[in-house]
Parts: structure tokens; C-alpha cells; sequence
């Protein structure tokens, strides 16, 4: 299997974004300046910093500094944080003359200044409105100390509970905003000078997982950097999903009524002057990546033949942009000694590349997790002496990934038949026959056929569905028994899927389920761009409480959700008249029916919906469903 960390071994085919990064650096005409490299969770921003870091360290003049801003989450005070972090990692790596340890202690004097005035302002508001219980919450109990550092702040003051007089006061005591702004500027101008006294030519200040943290850190971060330690010979690179710095931003400083202006664009263009945006992978670039994988695991004991292949791969992607730059093929033309080890796994990924390139909108982190995935349950099997083929696992896989409900309909269809369902073997005779009819016209050979169509019209109505059941390998008398065994995780608990998620889409899950409808919505909007498979990770959550809910009729109902959800997501209606076919009659709402119509209109799977509405028509445990059901067949709506 392979690890999920950064890395500076470049499978993705980096340097064309390494390149610009390290030529802004090392053009000092361009210094001060800062770069933002833009990317999806997973999309490989960690490691395109580490290359260029690695690429930066050959230079002697240059000195890289690394912050992680998701470790000092729980820190007090982000500014003072990245500040200190910064002169620890100078006064460690640079030899300091006695001028230079003047400055970098009036520069930590000045961040234990500010550091100090934002914990005593915490700690006054904590003590208005909790007295010494909230001082405990701020983790320091002793307010007597703050009291006698701001000299002029009284204990009935404190008490009046108004915290911006609270804060007003705590300024004033400490030198107010002329302090500060004075601070700001020696603390500007000492950072300049420490860094020609320790003669660093270029600073260049790697932030990542600044995505990950909250607004309130984001901010604080970006400010440090703009107000702090903006000197002329430094560079910060900032790793990040530009969508949630945006958000960030937009939290901090609301949209003013009735202005058309986007904060957060304009506030992240006035910061980064340089944006690099990671593009997904395409198809090709997406099964060249896995190749590598493959080949890496299998030559892991041989790092040296599989850097010259590496490098090899990477000569001929220059050549061949638009097609797969290493495959079977290739393999054998370039390594022929031992290319016969790696078919099964290059044959693997040439079947399912293309669906995740698609399902995964080009995302290696995702690629990577189901491919340990993957590698996992065939470890497990192996433990109880139990052989999974990797191509007949994927396959399954893929169901289970992108198509949950109808991955846990063939998981009972298996179960009920031992392992070795009859309606795949139908479903895929069917599918050949529809492809390669015959030439005669036998009726008896054509009522099996039909009466499978009609049994399984939500599965031959999706066009992934059918070419999914077309891929090879065929699962006809395949005993399917071991490998539904080995995905039971996701068969019977939730949290698996959560996992599997982008934090993005976990945050849309978050926002679907509020109470706001506002905030609703703007989930539903914001589901439009991810990828497929967080999709599917979304529904099958909101599929799980639609079984553990008691009453479907509400609004706020986690059923109401999944129609709004699968409306905005049209991948999904097939898969959402499937749930519904499976819901008990007796617990729908008669609102379902107005429900499935406005779903399936305008789609391919309109008669899907009507032969749903059909057969609630029918019903004989919900008489409200029916009659509606009736009502709304007769009068054609």
C-alpha cells in the first residue's frame, strides 16, 4: 500500500508547476511577494510545496521555513505563532552575531507584547461574563496578573459586562492603537535588518493546511504575514483550497447590503500576487499515475530501477500530453526484464481509470485511499487463506463507491443465492443479447429477457449502471460470498463513508442537515461542483437517516433532503427511485408523489418515476399514497 503524507517524489508530473514557483523566488525584483498554490483537498498541494522546498534548498542564500497552520490550531494567538515559529527556525539554522540576537529579542519581546494584549482582552470578557469560572476556559485562572499589567483596568470595570468597553480600556492601559501601530512598524523593520545581519538572501515561508483550520486562524495568518513580515527579501508560499480561505474571509468581513462585491476574492487578490492552481488529472494522466503506484509498490526494494523508470515516464509525458504515458505497453517496451510481474496491476488499472479519473474529478489522495482500500481486503482475505482477485474486487468496488444502494441490493441478491446471483447472469446476457442480437426471432427466448428489463428497469435505465454491468470481468457464476465479506464495513456502518469524504463534502453534509433553509440552500449549490464519488458518500449518509427516521413527512425530514439533494445531483435519481422502492409504503408521506414527479421531469428516468407512482397506486397499507397516486396518474400531471 502506499502512505498518504507529502512527498517530493513527483508521479503527478509536477514540474511544470514547480518551475514558476522557483523562478518567482529566485527573481528578487519580484520579492516581497507571496504565492498562493491553489487545489482541492488531495489534489497534491503538500507535496508540490515539499518539491519546491527541495528544489529551493540547493541554494545556499535561500532559506526555507515550513509552517503547518493546522498544528497550532489550539495556539492562543496565530500571528505570534507563525512569528515565533519563524525566529526559532532562523536563530536554529543561521549562525546569530550579538547584533543579531539584540533584534530577535526585541522581536520576541514584541510578540509576547501582542500575544499578552490579545490573551488579557480574552481574559477580561472571560471574567464580565463568567467571573472566575471563565477564566478557567481561557487556561489562565490568575487574573490578578492581568490586572496588574494593565494598571489602569478595574475589577468593576470587568464586571460592567460590556466587552468592547472591556477591551477599550485593556488598549488604553497598554498603550492603545498608537502602541500597536508603533509596535507593527519596529517589528516590520527589525525583521528586515535580522535578516540581512544573519545574511539571508531570500526567506521563503512554506504555509499548508491553512485550509484546515478556522476562519479566525486563516485570518490571522494572512494578517501576520501582510502586516509582519512583509520584508523585501521574503517569499510565502501558501498552500490551500482557495474556496475555504474565501469562506474564511467572508466570515470575518460580511458582503456590504446591497454591494455586488465579493470580499473574499478581492481580499485573496490583494494578498497572493502570484496564484498556482493544480488542475484535476485528466483520464490519462489519472492511469499513468496509478501505473507508477503499482510499480512502485512492486519495486520498492529496488528504488533505483524504479527512479530510472520514474524519470523515463516523465521524458515521454513532455512527448505525449494527450494520451497514457506509461501502460502495459509501455512497460514492456521500456522495462522488459521484469514487466510480466506488473500485468495483473496494469491491466487493473487500465479498467478502472477511466471511472475514477471521472468519479474522482482527477483527485490522487482519493485514487490512492481506494487503491489501499482495495489492497487491504485482499490482505485480509489472505489471512483466512482466501484468494480476491483484484480486477472482480475493483469492479465491485466501483458499485460500492459510486452506486451505494444498488452495491447493498446486489449484496442481498448474493446473499439469498449463495454467493452466485442469477440476475446477474440475466443482467448480463441481457445486455450482450441487446448488443449482439441474434437472428432469429424466438418469442420463448424473449420473455426471460423482457421480464428482466422490467424487474430491473431503475438499473438498465442508468446509462453507468449498464455500463457497469457490460465492464469485464463478467460476474456470471462468480461466488461473490468472500468478497461482500470483506466489505461488510461499508454495508453495515456509516462512518466508513464519512471517511471516505472530502472535508468539503463533510462540510456540505453539515450544512444540508441545518435547521436554516438559507444555509440548505447554499449547500445544494455548492454540491454542484464536487466530485462523483463525494456525491454518492453524501447520499448514502442521507440514505441511512432516511432509515433511521421515524416520521418522513417534514421539511427538515432527512427524505425531503435527499429529493432536493438528488434533484441538484440528476446522477442520482436512479439510485433515489431505488430507496424509495425499498421505504416501507406504509411510512411515506402522500407528498412523495408530487415529490418523484417533479424529480424525473425533463429526465431520462421519467418512466422510471411513473412506474414507482404506479405502483403506489396500488398500495394497500398507505390509502393517502394511493389515492394521490391515482389521482396524479388519471390526471397526467
Amino acid at each position: 500500500m502506499w502512505h498518504d503524507n507529502k512527498t517530493n517524489i513527483d508521479l503527478l508530473d509536477f514540474e511544470h508547476l514547480v518551475a514558476p514557483i522557483t523562478q518567482i523566488i529566485h527573481n528578487r525584483t519580484l520579492l516581497p511577494c507571496t504565492i498562493g498554490v491553489y487545489g482541492d483537498w488531495g489534489s497534491g498541494k503538500s507535496s508540490l510545496l515539499k518539491m519546491v522546498e527541495e528544489d529551493l534548498k540547493e541554494d545556499e542564500e535561500v532559506l526555507c521555513i515550513s509552517f503547518n497552520g493546522w498544528l497550532f490550531e489550539d495556539y492562543d494567538d496565530a500571528k505570534s505563532a507563525l512569528m515565533g515559529t519563524i525566529l526559532d527556525e532562523i536563530e536554529s539554522k543561521r549562525t546569530i552575531t550579538e547584533k543579531g540576537k539584540d533584534i530577535i529579542g526585541r522581536l520576541f519581546k514584541q510578540i509576547d507584547w501582542m500575544r499578552f494584549a490579545g490573551m488579557a482582552t480574552k481574559q477580561a470578557i472571560s471574567f464580565a461574563t463568567m467571573g472566575p469560572a471563565g477564566l478557567a476556559l481561557t487556561g489562565l485562572s490568575d487574573f490578578s496578573n492581568i490586572l496588574e499589567k494593565t494598571k489602569d483596568l478595574a475589577t468593576e470595570k470587568a464586571n460592567s459586562f460590556d466587552e468592547k468597553q472591556i477591551a477599550e480600556v485593556i488598549s488604553k492601559s497598554m498603550g492603545g492603537g498608537k502602541r500597536l501601530r508603533k509596535g507593527i512598524r519596529e517589528f516590520h523593520c527589525d525583521f528586515g535588518k535580522l535578516l540581512e545581519e544573519t545574511k539571508i538572501k531570500t526567506l521563503v515561508v512554506f504555509i499548508d493546511d491553512l485550509d484546515r483550520c478556522t476562519p479566525d486562524t486563516i485570518i490571522e495568518t494572512l494578517e501576520a504575514i501582510r502586516l509582519f513580515l512583509f520584508a523585501e527579501q521574503t517569499a510565502f508560499v501558501i498552500g490551500a483550497d482557495e474556496r475555504l480561505v474565501k469562506y474564511a474571509v467572508r466570515r470575518r468581513f460580511p458582503e456590504i447590503p446591497g454591494e455586488s462585491v465579493d470580499i473574499g476574492r478581492e481580499y485573496l487578490e490583494k494578498l497572493i500576487q502570484f496564484p498556482i492552481r493544480i488542475p484535476q488529472l485528466s483520464r490519462f494522466e489519472i492511469e499513468t499515475y496509478i501505473n507508477l503506484l503499482f510499480t512502485k509498490l512492486n519495486l520498492q526494494d529496488q528504488k533505483d530501477q524504479f527512479e530510472d523508470i520514474r524519470s523515463k515516464v516523465l521524458d515521454r509525458k513532455k512527448e505525449t500530453l494527450y494520451e497514457v504515458a506509461f501502460n502495459y505497453g509501455v512497460a514492456k517496451e521500456i522495462t522488459p526484464d521484469f514487466y510480466s510481474d506488473l500485468e495483473e496491476s496494469l491491466m487493473l488499472s487500465e479498467q478502472i481509470a477511466p471511472i475514477l479519473a471521472s468519479g474522482l474529478n482527477g483527485n490522487p489522495r482519493q485514487c490512492k485511499r481506494f487503491l489501499n482500500t482495495l489492497l487491504m481486503r485482499i490482505e485480509m482475505a489472505k489471512t483466512r487463506e482466501i484468494n480476491l482477485e483484484k480486477r472482480k474486487l475493483a469492479k465491485l468496488m466501483i458499485l460500492e463507491y459510486f452506486k451505494p444502494e444498488w452495491f447493498k441490493e446486489l449484496a442481498n441478491l448474493q446473499s439469498n443465492n449463495e454467493g452466485r446471483p442469477e440476475e446477474i447472469k440475466k443482467l448480463e446476457d441481457f445486455l450482450l443479447q441487446k448488443e449482439h442480437p441474434k437472428d432469429e426471432d424466438n418469442a420463448e427466448e424473449q420473455d426471460e429477457p423482457l421480464d428482466i428489463e422490467k424487474k430491473y428497469n431503475s438499473w438498465l435505465s442508468d446509462s453507468w449502471m449498464k455500463d457497469w454491468l457490460k465492464s469485464k470481468p463478467n460476474l456470471t457464476n462468480i461466488d461473490l460470498r468472500p468478497y461482500f465479506y470483506f466489505s461488510r464495513d461499508s454495508l453495515g456502518v456509516i462512518s466508513s463513508v464519512t471517511q471516505r469524504m472530502s472535508p468539503k463534502a463533510q462540510e456540505i453534509i453539515g450544512k444540508l442537515l441545518h435547521k436554516s433553509d438559507a444555509v440548505c440552500n447554499r449547500a445544494l449549490e455548492e454540491s454542484k461542483e464536487i466530485s462523483s464519488i463525494d456525491a454518492s458518500a453524501i447520499f448514502q449518509t442521507l440514505s441511512q437517516r432516511v432509515r433511521q427516521e421515524e416520521y418522513l413527512g417534514g421539511e427538515d425530514s432527512a427524505l425531503n433532503i435527499l429529493f432536493r439533494f438528488s434533484k441538484t445531483r440528476k446522477e442520482l435519481i436512479s439510485q433515489m427511485i431505488s430507496l424509495l422502492e425499498k421505504l416501507p409504503e406504509k411510512a411515506l408521506p402522500s407528498s412523495v408523489v408530487v415529490k418523484v414527479q417533479e424529480l424525473v421531469k425533463d429526465t431520462e428516468f421519467k418512466s422510471l418515476g411513473y412506474n414507482l407512482i404506479e405502483q403506489w397506486s396500488q398500495s394497500r397499507t398507505n390509502k393517502g399514497l394511493a389515492t394521490l397516486a391515482g389521482q396524479r396518474l388519471e390526471g397526467g400531471a
